[in-house]
């Protein structure tokens, strides 16, 4: 496991190093043909921010891609929580954690009035 996180540091310095110079606005599909953002919107730059040690504007860039960058080391090793193993419960989740990332994203991007 800590394989997993000297690689995952690795990963994330190297985002945060690379700076391309004709980078497209955005690396999200639904974004670039549609205009609004997915749950997802903000990884990129939440790993660029961690990778130069801003863990507050991570966070702000994207609420869910710092969790998952922390659970990825785990995943396969250590055994789900009780609860987890009701599909059902699951999916519901993970379904909760999707919409409040969209609507995060949906706020950060002006989509929610105010």
């Amino acid at each position: 496991m800590t394989a997993r996180y000297v690689l995952l540091a690795a990963l994330v310095g190297v985002v945060a190093a690379v700076h391309i110079r004709q980078r497209p606005a955005s690396l999200c599909l639904l974004r670039t043909f549609t205009g609004v953002p997915c749950p997802f919107c903000g990884g990129t730059t939440a790993a660029v921010r961690l990778g130069d040690g801003d863990l507050r504007g991570s966070l702000a860039a994207s609420p869910i891609a710092l969790p998952m960058l922390l659970v990825w080391p785990w995943l396969g090793l250590v055994r789900s929580p009780r609860w987890a193993a009701s599909r059902h419960v699951r999916w519901t989740a993970i379904g909760v954690i999707l919409a409040g990332a969209e609507l995060w994203q949906l706020a950060r991007f002006g989509f929610l009035g105010g």
